[in-house]
C-alpha cells in the first residue's frame, strides 16, 4: 500500500482541508442582469457521457425544465458526447464551446478533477478546471461499489483478497480512478476493464458476466434503474464512497472512508472523497460574461425548485439537493489549492503501475431479423442467439459501401456487426 513520509502538517489537518466546505446549502446566487436575453435562440447542454447513466438522466432533468427559467425562454437540448470518460466533452466546452450562455457542459465529478489526480498530460485535458464558470449541481455524486451476485466478493475486505474484474468507460472515468487509487491504498484487486461506451453499457456487461462489478456506480443510478436489484439483492453493496454516511442508504452498507487506518492516507482519499460533493456539474466556458454567468445561476436555482422538475426526479427515484456554482467553485479552487504532498499521494496512489485492458468487442457476420425505433434498435442472431443492439450517435454505419444513417437499416440486410455485446451499442454496422 501507498504512503508517503511525514510532512509536517498533522493527517487531521489534511483531512479537515479535504472536509472544508461539504455542508452544501440551498442555491443562493446573485440577481441577473436584466439585459441577457435567450429569446429565439437554443441553448445546447453537452452531456459528456454516453447514454443511460445517471449524469444523462439528472442532466436531461434539468434540460427539461430549464428553459421556462432562463429570460426568453429558449429550447433547451441535451446532446450526448462521450469519449474518455468524458474528458472528451469537457475539452470541447472548454476550448470551443460558445460564450454566449448557449454552450453548456454537464459531467461527472470525476472530470473537474481529472488533471489533478492524473496530471494534465496524462488526463489529455486542455482545460482548468478552475477556469470554467460553475453554474450549480442538482445533487451530489452518492456512490457505492457493487458486486454481481455470482461473483466471490461478498465484503469489502474480500476485495484484499480476491481479484475482482470491474468495467469503466475510459482512463479519466471515477470508476478507473477511484480503482487504481483503492488498489494502492487500500490493497484491493481490482482489474480494471475500460472502453464502454456508457454506464448503462457497463452495467449491461455485468448482466452479461463479462465483469463482476463496479468500483463506483452512482446510487442514484441503481435506485432510478434497477430498484429491483436492490430488493431482490442481484448486487451486493460493498461500501459507499463520500466523507460521510448518505442517509437514503442502507444502514449496514459501510463508509469505506472510515476504515482506512493510516492518517496520511486518509487524508489523501478524503481530499479525493471531496470530489464527490460537486455532484453532477453544470458548467459554462471560461470567458463567459459575469451576467451571463450569473443569469445561468439564478436559472438553474429556480429549475431546482420547480414542482415540476421535483415531481418527475421523485418518479425517477432520484434526489435533487442543489448545490450552487459558487460553492462547486470553491470546492474546486480548494482542492487544486491542496498541500502538495497531499496532491501527489493521490496521483502516486492512482498513477501507480496498472494494467488497464481494453474491452473487446463482438464481431459476427449476420442478417438483420428486425429493426426498431428507426433503425435506432437492430436484432440480429450470432451463434444462433437472438442479439438486439443499439445504433448510437457515434455508430459508424455503410450501406452497399457508402455512409448511411439509420433508417437506411433494414430487416433481412446481410450485414458485419462490431458490438459491445448484447443489449449494448453497436461499433460499427456495415450491411450490403
Amino acid at each position: 500500500m501507498t504512503t508517503v513520509s511525514k510532512t509536517g502538517m498533522a493527517g487531521a489537518a489534511l483531512a479537515g482541508l479535504a472536509l472544508s466546505g461539504v455542508a452544501l446549502l440551498g442555491i443562493t446566487g446573485p440577481a441577473a442582469a436584466q439585459d441577457v436575453s435567450f429569446k429565439g435562440k437554443t441553448v445546447n447542454l453537452i452531456i459528456t457521457s454516453g447514454t443511460g447513466g445517471s449524469v444523462d438522466l439528472l442532466a436531461r432533468i434539468g434540460a427539461r425544465h430549464l428553459g421556462p427559467h432562463l429570460p426568453g425562454s429558449p429550447t433547451v437540448i441535451p446532446r450526448n458526447r462521450g469519449g474518455a470518460g468524458g474528458i472528451v466533452g469537457a475539452n470541447y466546452i472548454y476550448d470551443q464551446a460558445k460564450k454566449d450562455g448557449t454552450e453548456l457542459g454537464s459531467s461527472l465529478n470525476s472530470i473537474p478533477f481529472a488533471p489533478l489526480f492524473y496530471g494534465q498530460k496524462k488526463s489529455k485535458a486542455t482545460f482548468d478546471a478552475t477556469k470554467f464558470n460553475w453554474i450549480a449541481s442538482p445533487v451530489k455524486f452518492v456512490a457505492v461499489s457493487v458486486a454481481w451476485h455470482t461473483s466471490k466478493i461478498k465484503k469489502w475486505q474480500d476485495l484484499r483478497e480476491h481479484q475482482m474484474i470491474v468495467g469503466s468507460s475510459g482512463a479519466g472515468s471515477s470508476g478507473t480512478i477511484d480503482g487504481q487509487l483503492l488498489n494502492a491504498l487500500m490493497g484491493f484487486k481490482y482489474k480494471i476493464i475500460i472502453g464502454y461506451p456508457s454506464g448503462g453499457d457497463t452495467d449491461l456487461a455485468m448482466i452479461r458476466g463479462e465483469i463482476e462489478g463496479r468500483v463506483t456506480t452512482a446510487w442514484a443510478g441503481l435506485t432510478s434503474r434497477y430498484p429491483q436489484w436492490l430488493k431482490d439483492k442481484t448486487v451486493t453493496l460493498l461500501y459507499q464512497m463520500g466523507l460521510e454516511k448518505y442517509p437514503g442508504m442502507p444502514a449496514e452498507v459501510p463508509l469505506l472512508i472510515d476504515h482506512v487506518e493510516d492518517p496520511t492516507n486518509k487524508a489523501a482519499l478524503a481530499l479525493k472523497m471531496t470530489a464527490y460533493d460537486i455532484g453532477y456539474p453544470i458548467y459554462a466556458p471560461p470567458g463567459t460574461p459575469a451576467n451571463i454567468v450569473a443569469t445561468l445561476r439564478k436559472a438553474y436555482t429556480d429549475t431546482y425548485k420547480d414542482p415540476k422538475l421535483l415531481a418527475e426526479a421523485k418518479k425517477a427515484r432520484v434526489d435533487i439537493e442543489p448545490i450552487s456554482g459558487e460553492k462547486v467553485a470553491k470546492m474546486v479552487a480548494d482542492a487544486y489549492a491542496a498541500p502538495e504532498p497531499v496532491k501527489e499521494l493521490l496521483r502516486t496512489a492512482i498513477n501507480s503501475p496498472q494494467k488497464l485492458e481494453k474491452v473487446k468487442t463482438v464481431k459476427v457476420a449476420t442478417t438483420l431479423t428486425g429493426i426498431q425505433k428507426k433503425g435506432r434498435v437492430v436484432a440480429f442472431e450470432n451463434k444462433g442467439k437472438a442479439q438486439t443492439a443499439k445504433v448510437a450517435k457515434k455508430t459508424k454505419i455503410t450501406v452497399g459501401g457508402k455512409a448511411a444513417k439509420a433508417d437506411a437499416l433494414k430487416k433481412g440486410m446481410a450485414c458485419d456487426v462490431d458490438y459491445w455485446g448484447d443489449g449494448s451499442q453497436i461499433k460499427t454496422i456495415n450491411c450490403k
